[in-house]
């Protein structure tokens, strides 16, 4: 018995008969055909029977995990960054509040929380265009 990693789906082959190329073949395959039907595999093993190898998959288990592009992550990024920037977590930041380091201006109360609002929701809107 040996164990391999391809990716961050782990294979487990039970039976040391079994090549180390014709392991990777079966579970290169296996991982390739629950791509195509839109699964994420944790586990792949791989036995010998009487017919040849045998492979049994399991699917990854918990909330289902979105495949991005680069471009949908980059995007998604820069959504969490202006979030951020226009409505601060932390402890000491004054949600009440903008400052302009650059002309020294500052602005307070509704007219900032309807600002923030009117740029999120515009950003949004065009995130769904790209």
């Amino acid at each position: 018995m040996y164990k391999l990693i391809i990716g961050n789906v782990r294979i487990t082959v039970s039976d040391d008969s079994i090549g180390r190329e014709q392991a990777t073949a079966a579970a290169r395959q296996a991982i390739s055909s629950a791509n195509q039907q839109g699964k994420l595999l944790s586990h792949v093993e791989i036995y010998a029977s009487d017919s040849g190898v045998e492979v049994k998959t399991t699917e990854k288990v918990g909330t289902k995990v979105a495949r991005k592009t680069i471009k949908q992550s980059m995007l998604s990024g820069m959504h969490a960054a202006i979030k951020e920037k226009l409505n601060p977590t932390g402890t000491f930041a004054n949600k009440d509040v903008w400052y302009d380091g650059d002309t020294g201006q500052e602005w307070h109360g509704h007219e900032c929380k309807c600002a923030r609002e009117e740029l999120i929701a515009k950003f949004e809107e065009w995130m769904k265009t790209v």
